[in-house]
């Protein structure tokens, strides 16, 4: 699965050590996945390792091989305090300051539990290494005893808390995975809402889902090509001491000129395939 992955379109891999190991397999899996971080070309591709929860006699030792077999990003399952992220982050760090591993690496917090959710902006601050916050609808809907209906209505507000927390933490946020496989109409759907509430991506079970989430999540000509003349009436503007102009039928200001270079800057990532 993991070399067949590296064929995909998706901009990021994570190999799961965690809820999709079971629990006999968990050391034969860090083997294989150690091997294969040294072994593979990932292609130019972000390639993160999701640990067991640090709280387990598993977690840490996940971190230190993986990032000793050359991985630059760790996905933290139920993060909920700080200590977590500082441990994982000085984990990095140990590796990036001795070799020269090109990007800085990357922590992903996943959040998953009632405690991560309320923590949400704290945890996406505790270092600069950190990267995204990730919902998890499934851990959280077990915990809190809801039970979603088709399009999770119920899950709104700990799906806008974590956007807001990443929003004013300047980190990505990433919506959780849409877990019915043959379900096209509603990956459609759900992908749309997370779209529309402002998340970047979205992570993903399936590989038949990718092209989908890409669509979908990915800039439109016709969004670039609106934001390109944005930028040029707004920029035609200022060199005219002007700070608010009437665009093509309505009034922009200096936040829509940052919301049109930042869908421009999203644009020129999904080119390069990355995220």
């Amino acid at each position: 699965m993991i070399q067949k992955a590296v064929e995909t379109q998706a901009d990021a891999l994570i190999l799961d050590l965690e809820d999709a190991t079971a629990p006999e397999q968990k050391l034969e899996a860090r083997a294989t996945v150690t091997r294969l971080l040294r072994e593979t070309d990932f292609r130019g591709k972000d390639v993160f390792v999701r640990i067991n929860t640090v709280s387990s006699k598993l977690g840490l030792d996940d971190a230190r091989e993986a990032v000793a077999a050359g991985v630059q990003g760790i996905v933290i399952p139920k993060t909920e305090d700080h200590d977590t992220v500082n441990s994982i982050a000085a984990i990095l760090r140990s590796k990036w300051k001795k070799t020269d591993i090109g990007a800085s690496p990357k922590i992903l917090c996943l959040l998953e539990t009632s405690r991560g959710v309320l923590a949400a902006r704290e945890l996406a601050e505790v270092d600069d290494l950190v990267s995204g916050l990730i919902f998890g609808s499934a851990d959280l809907s077990r915990e809190i005893g809801c039970h979603p209906t088709e399009d999770e209505h119920e899950l709104l507000y700990a799906r806008s808390h974590i956007l807001m927390a990443a929003r004013a933490a300047g980190v990505s946020a990433y919506d959780s995975p849409h877990f019915v496989i043959n379900d096209p109409d509603g990956l459609r759907r759900r992908c749309t809402e997370a779209r529309n509430l402002g998340y970047d991506g979205k992570a993903l079970i399936h590989p038949s889902h990718i092209d989908t989430v890409n669509q979908i999540f990915k800039p439109s000509a016709e969004q670039i090509e609106d934001a390109e003349r944005l930028v040029a009436a707004m920029e035609a503007a200022h060199a005219e001491r002007l700070g608010v102009i009437l665009h093509e039928g309505r009034m922009v200001d200096q936040v829509h000129l940052d919301s049109a270079r930042k869908l421009i800057e999203r644009s020129k990532l999904y080119t390069a395939n990355k995220v």
